[in-house]
This record gives C-alpha cells, structure tokens and sequence, in this order.
C-alpha cells in the first residue's frame, strides 16, 4: 500500500530543478557585484537588513586621454641638478703637527740686591723769627724831638731794622719818614735801647731783619 497525503514521494521536474538552480545563480551574482546583506535578529523579533557595499576593485592602470587640437600642449621642464661644489677647507690627512708657538727666552734669576740710596735725607731746617724781648718793651718809644714838639707837629717813621745774634739792632735803615728829626730820634732810640730776642735756625740764633713804625704823637693831640 502506498503512503498517501505529505508522506507520499513527489516526481521532480528537470524544469523545476533548473529554474531553482538558476536563481540561486543568480542571487549569487547579485550578491557580489551589489553587495553583501547582513540580517541582525533582535530580541523583539524584528529583522533588520543593513547593506554594507563592497568597494569595487581599482580599475587597471588606462593611457592618457589624446590630447584634442584646441587643447595647449604642456612643455616638459627639465630638471636641473646643482652642481657639487668642492669643500672650502678639504680635508686634511695624514699626521698634522701643530705649529710651535714662540717662548721668550728664561732668565735665570739671581738673589734681588737692594741698593740703598746713598743721599742723606736733609731735615727741613725749623726756624723762629726774632721778637721783642719783653724786658725792653718801653724802651721802644723814641723820645719826642725838642723842635717838633715845641711847633705842635706831629709825625712818623718806618724803618727796617737788622737784629744780630746777640738780640742787639746792627744796623737801622729809613724807608720814610715825616721829618728828619723824627728819624734821628728814632734811630738813636734804636741803637741805644732796643732788645729783641734773636731768630733761630734749629736752635742756633742768626741774623734776621724786621720792619718796625714809629709813630709820633703829643699828649694833647
């Protein structure tokens, strides 16, 4: 007995059989030059399809497109090169010796001799003027002529006098003086009672000179 309903063996048709192969070539082609479809299932049951192209392999390497008449024709630029230049300093091989610099000569050195110097050393002299010794202070004053004080006159002298080491007056010269007998009195005066204490040099007394004025006046004047 044979099976009857789904379990019962179906003839195939060669038509049909080809037909199904022919698609399958088919979605095969379309697959690959289109592309690849990737279904993702997600947990709500939903499929999704995200096409995701194939990049097409690069193209092979085509001559330039002719060039049309009214097109300009692009010149060639030649590649210029530099020239290679020599170094300024070229090396140097070999063993190099440096130049000798120059050195002054050494002196031997013998013990430094110190010459001390041969001219004494001369003290600045120290020096007093003379003054009037203080003993003999009133005795300056020349006593007043007879005739001039008889004729109410007044006057004066100046005289330069030479003091000797002994702190007498040596010698009495006149520079000016208002009458003669004002000088006359004033040197006499001079020789006979003036005293001084002598100038000194280091000590030792010496001739000195001194300018004095004497002046004449009368009590009443």
């Amino acid at each position: 007995m044979y099976a009857t309903g789904f379990l019962q063996e179906k003839r195939r048709s060669p038509v049909s059989l080809a037909a199904v192969v022919g698609l399958h070539v088919a979605a095969i082609g379309a697959v690959i030059m289109f592309g690849t479809t990737t279904f993702i299932a997600n947990k709500g049951g939903t499929i999704t399809m995200i096409d995701i192209p194939i990049e097409p392999p690069p193209p092979p390497d085509q001559p330039p497109p002719p060039r049309t008449p009214d097109q300009p024709r692009q010149l060639d630029v030649p590649t210029i090169t530099p020239p290679v230049l020599p170094p300024v300093n070229p090396p140097v091989t070999g063993d190099i010796t440096p130049p000798r610099t120059y050195q002054e000569p050494q002196i031997p050195v013998g013990p430094r001799v110190v010459v001390a110097d041969a001219t004494p050393v001369i003290p600045t002299p120290v020096r007093r003027d003379a003054i009037i010794d203080p003993n003999y202070r009133d005795a300056l004053q020349p006593p007043y002529p007879r005739d001039q004080e008889m004729a109410q006159r007044t006057g004066s002298v100046r005289v330069r006098v030479t003091i000797g080491t002994d702190g007498r007056v040596a010698g009495i010269e006149q520079i000016s003086a208002t009458n003669d007998s004002f000088w006359r009195a004033t040197e006499r005066q001079a020789r006979r009672a003036w005293r001084f204490r002598p100038a000194t040099v280091d000590g030792r007394p010496v001739t000195s000179t001194m300018v004095f004025t004497v002046t004449f006046r009368l009590p009443d004047a």
